[in-house]
């Protein structure tokens, strides 16, 4: 989490007008989960929930509809989880989290294969929920 810290300059790309992106945490790691909704938090995005169940979190994904859910890499039902959310809530965007920043893979309910990012910097993660917020914005 150290990276996305680091990260706190793309402050000025979220919105000021309107809603802030909201963004679930899910099946994350306790301490990953914390950490990325307080640096979340500094940067104007609204962690709407943090859930570790499967069902909870597909359940909020379809009750809060957020702009972006956030999945652990490492749970080995992340990757099913992320086509469901998709599927029930299409305008979400779902990414796929290494814990050790070194790669994500992006859901959206464009295309049924994720886009794998390796990024350079840990500003992806970042990058990707802004992006995330624009889409949702112009639906």
């Amino acid at each position: 989490m150290a990276g996305i810290g680091g990260a706190r300059r793309l402050h000025h790309v979220f919105p000021v007008d309107g809603r802030p992106p909201r963004v679930l945490l899910g099946n994350l790691e306790p301490m990953a989960a914390l950490g990325m909704s307080r640096v979340l938090g500094d940067l104007g995005v609204r962690v709407e929930a943090a859930e570790s169940h499967p069902a909870a979190i597909l359940e909020q994904a379809v009750s809060l509809d957020p702009d972006t859910v956030v999945l652990g890499m490492e749970n080995a039902s992340s990757r099913e989880l992320a086509h469901a959310v998709v599927q029930r809530s299409p305008r979400t965007k779902v990414i796929l989290w290494a814990r050790d920043e070194s790669q994500m893979e992006v859901f959206d309910g464009d295309s049924r294969l994720p886009l794998r990012v390796v990024p350079a910097k840990s500003d992806a993660l970042l990058v990707e929920l802004n992006a995330g917020y624009r889409a949702a914005e112009g639906a």
